[in-house]
């Protein structure tokens, strides 16, 4: 009977071990679980600045022209957000004007804003001028852009059922088309 008084004690024993350690890892587990669910989410890493994310806007026109292109900017906070676009580059404010440079966008909301180019002789023709537009304390990307102007229009637009034909080529003449 001491055999049997053995072999039981020892079932008890190993089934007080095997409850007590289970009972410390749920222990550990909820508490490791509780601090996962409580803790402040990390910020998330800031991506590097890259120049190239954005193609540039293209803004070109002839003398006496106005050129424009278009971006949108929206704020995806959750807090009002004020606004003040500045222009950089080859070019300054008295060149480029900005529609509307100053703003206010609510939690969600967007606007287009519109970069203006005045085109006269004073620009020189066929050069790029490389320029962007930056929101001071918002953000450090800008939105980039290239000014062009473009030759004048001396010689009026040929309809293409006008426009000049290519001359066949030799082997064409010879086979008789």
């Amino acid at each position: 009977m001491s055999r049997v008084t053995e072999l039981l004690k020892s079932a008890v024993e190993l089934n007080l071990k095997y409850t007590s350690t289970l009972l410390h890892l749920s222990k550990d587990y909820l508490k490791d679980a509780g601090e996962v669910i409580s803790r402040e989410p990390a910020p998330a890493p800031a991506p590097a600045p890259s120049p190239a994310t954005r193609p540039p806007l293209l803004i070109a026109g002839r003398s006496g022209e106005t050129g424009n292109a278009a971006f949108a900017i929206n704020n995806p906070s959750e807090k009002d957000m004020s606004v003040h676009l500045v222009v950089q580059g080859d070019l300054g404010d008295d060149r480029v004007q900005l529609d509307p440079a100053r703003f206010a966008l609510k939690p969600g909301e967007q606007t287009i804003v519109r970069v203006l180019v005045a085109f006269d002789d004073k620009l020189p023709e066929n050069h790029d001028h490389v320029g962007q537009v930056v929101a001071p304390g918002l953000s450090n990307q800008g939105v980039p852009f290239i000014v062009r102007r473009l030759p004048s229009a001396d010689m009026p637009a040929v309809p293409p059922d006008e426009a000049p034909k290519p001359a066949a080529s030799p082997r064409a003449r010879r086979a008789g088309g």
